[in-house]
């Protein structure tokens, strides 16, 4: 009795990590995230956490890429600075779109569902799971061709129109990995939002409301033969304003 049982909740476990099982989790999933808020000097400031709407400093060396990029999907000046409270960013003025990719380290527990440090397994002695956590993002400055075109991030959220989408109509979008099309993956209106999943085709859609809209998006994968971590989380935000 006690080895089925074991092995039921292994399984569980497991499923939990699928695509397929992402609505099965009795859980609610929480993320935490990085995404840009503007400011009153026609720049942004970088915002890390988002988990029950509370905000965390981050070490900026985490911080690996901030791009912008023109209506027509060429890339322009970007200025990056650590200032009192975080990080700001102030484009070009011709940008169109601003992408950010941060990885935020590795994380181990001691326990099947225990706390998590911020240190990789092979740091953590007696750790028996792992996570290895990035964060990827989009702001939406202005509505144009490049928002259909894929920036290579490692996880992406890539709209399928290049028009600001209506409040109250259907918006597609679709999610990529590695560049390819990846279907289960877990998309939403920030984390309380009700889910979809992307298809075959990575393709999803969803119901913009007029203002600020966060799109959500999360893809974890289980890893093997890696001392570091046991699993691959990836999240995303897509930020955009419907007027």
């Amino acid at each position: 009795m006690s080895f089925s049982l074991t092995r039921q909740n292994i399984v569980a476990r497991i499923l939990c990590t699928t695509a397929a099982a992402w609505l099965l989790c009795a859980n609610p999933v929480h993320a935490h995230n990085v995404w840009l808020e503007p400011d009153a000097q026609g720049g942004y400031v970088m915002q890390f956490g988002g988990h029950e709407g509370k905000t965390e400093t981050f070490d900026p060396a985490k911080l690996q890429r901030v791009h912008a990029y023109d209506l027509r999907g060429r890339e322009v000046a970007c200025d990056v600075k650590t200032v009192k409270g975080g990080i700001r960013v102030k484009p070009d003025t011709r940008a169109a779109l601003i992408a950010v990719e941060l990885d935020n380290g590795y994380f181990s527990s001691t326990r099947p569902e225990g706390e998590m440090l911020p240190l990789p397994m092979d740091k953590n002695p007696g750790a028996v799971r792992g996570v290895h956590a990035r964060k990827f993002h989009k702001t939406v400055v202005q509505w144009g061709a490049v928002l259909q075109k894929p920036l290579g991030q490692l996880f992406e959220v890539v709209p399928q129109q290049g028009q600001s989408p209506h409040a109250g109509q259907p918006f597609k979008v679709q999610v990529l990995l590695n560049g390819r099309p990846l279907a289960g993956a877990r998309l939403s209106w920030g984390e309380s939002g009700s889910p979809v999943l992307s298809d075959a085709q990575g393709m999803a859609s969803v119901t913009p409301a007029a203002g600020t809209n966060t799109l959500q998006a999360i893809w974890r994968e289980a890893v093997l033969g890696d001392v570091k971590t046991t699993q691959n989380s990836y999240e995303y935000l897509l930020r955009f304003v419907v007027h």
